[in-house]
């Protein structure tokens, strides 16, 4: 068999709006609303590059199913790029966008094969006149995909290098709704050499021999999608061995960090470990800019001051005062805190701060405190004009209120009368 390379990338998510970001932090909105974008261009510099034969996209091109003209315009110039230096590119789409409702006005470069959505369709890659590998894919008709795709598979009874395109959920995974269900064995008993998966953001190698492959996506979209993100560098022997290499593409990098007051007796003190702690993990992820969370942990005697009203918008702003490039943001400053308390005297003290103590983490221990807390919440949550501006709060947002509820009485209980 004839030595080959792909680029497998998917959920590119070109023009995701960012909102919540960019509504707080207008002057640094282009660089945060054109990420996808500069991460989509990273791809197809990787495969010039890498001088690779072609580039796989596993659906979820665009963030909605609107498609903007910007995004359209940006993935067709960038495929363009591709085609003029005779790069294929084999694109499925998924459930962001799916093809119902939708008639593309734009003309496609040569060696670019949008898959329909009607059946699974086999594409040949030749080279030199001779078939080398064999591309089966199929797109969404629907958002809602609820079929089994993968069962629509069938390998061609053909020699060469078998990869299946698909955009699905292999397996549960809470965070990404489900959409084309499938197993692991579904695939792996289909007789294809590479699955080139879309869906879940997270990178994951599920199987080797045959290999089914998450890529992740190509640029993380919030804090609930952190570290590098990118795509897979794959190569094929004449022998069918395959070697994959990753490699990021985010131009942002969302990370959630944590500082203990602990150790902590001045403002001063505190202003200093912030900053010093935003610029270490500004140099860790660069050339990627930084997009963060910062947490106050611990137990200490700045509890007080940092307990103020006003103190975490403070604290934030201040964060905020420096920028240069690549940029470092902190996106929202949390304080959970507690008072210089010795927890366990208190936890087995029989006054009223051991009760609340015991109280609280008891709760906070239970799956599902509301079970407990119902009968207490009802007359606020049950009543017809509350429920028109608050809604029954989950679990672990229920567990945050308890953990803040006892940080403020033990506050509360220790200052002098």
């Amino acid at each position: 068999m004839t030595p080959f390379s792909f680029i497998h990338a998917a959920d590119l998510h070109l023009d995701s709006p960012f909102k919540g970001v960019i509504g707080e932090a207008p002057h640094i909105a282009e660089a945060v609303y054109s990420a996808t974008f500069d991460a989509f261009e990273s791809l197809i510099n990787l495969c010039i590059e890498k001088q690779v034969n072609f580039l796989l996209i596993a659906g979820d091109v665009y963030d909605g199913r609107d498609r903007s003209l910007r995004a359209q315009l940006r993935f067709r110039d960038g495929l363009e790029r591709l085609a003029e230096r005779g790069i294929s590119a084999f694109v499925v789409h998924g459930n962001h966008d799916p093809l119902k409702g939708w008639s593309n006005q734009i003309v496609w470069p040569s060696g670019v094969h949008v898959f329909g959505a009607e059946e699974v369709e086999t594409v040949t890659f030749a080279m030199d006149g001779k078939p080398v590998a064999f591309i089966s894919g199929i797109s969404y008709m629907e958002a809602q995909e609820t079929r089994n795709l993968a069962k629509l598979f069938k390998r061609q009874d053909a020699e060469g290098f078998h990869i299946g395109l698909l955009h699905c959920s292999v397996g549960k995974n809470p965070a990404h709704e489900t959409y084309a269900p499938c197993t692991l064995e579904d695939l792996q008993t289909s007789g294809f050499d590479y699955w080139a998966l879309g869906h879940f953001h997270e990178r994951a190698v599920l199987s080797r021999n045959p290999c089914v492959v998450y890529p992740g996506n190509i640029q993380g979209r919030h804090i609930r999608e952190p570290n590098e993100r990118g795509c897979f560098l794959v190569q094929v022997s004449g022998a069918g061995s395959i070697e994959m290499t990753f490699y990021p593409l985010d131009k942002i990098r969302w990370v959630a960090l944590s500082l203990s007051i602990d150790s902590l007796s001045t403002i001063d003190q505190l202003d200093q470990r912030l900053f010093r702690m935003l610029e270490q993990k500004k140099d860790e992820v660069r050339p990627c800019s930084l997009i963060c969370t910062m947490t106050l942990t611990g137990r200490g005697p700045l509890y007080k001051e940092l307990a103020q009203d006003g103190a975490s918008e403070a604290l934030l702003q201040r964060l905020r005062e420096s920028h240069g490039v690549p940029f470092a943001w902190v996106q929202r400053l949390e304080i959970n805190c507690y008072p210089a308390f010795d927890m366990d005297t208190l936890r087995t003290g029989s006054d009223f701060a051991g009760q609340v103590v015991r109280v609280a983490e008891s709760l906070m221990k239970q799956d599902n405190p509301l079970e407990a807390l119902t009968p207490v919440l009802t007359p606020l949550y049950g009543n017809p004009r509350v429920r028109q501006v608050l809604t029954w709060p989950d679990s672990e947002t229920l567990k945050s209120l308890i953990e803040e509820a006892q940080r403020l009485s033990l506050y509360k209980l220790d200052e002098e009368p």
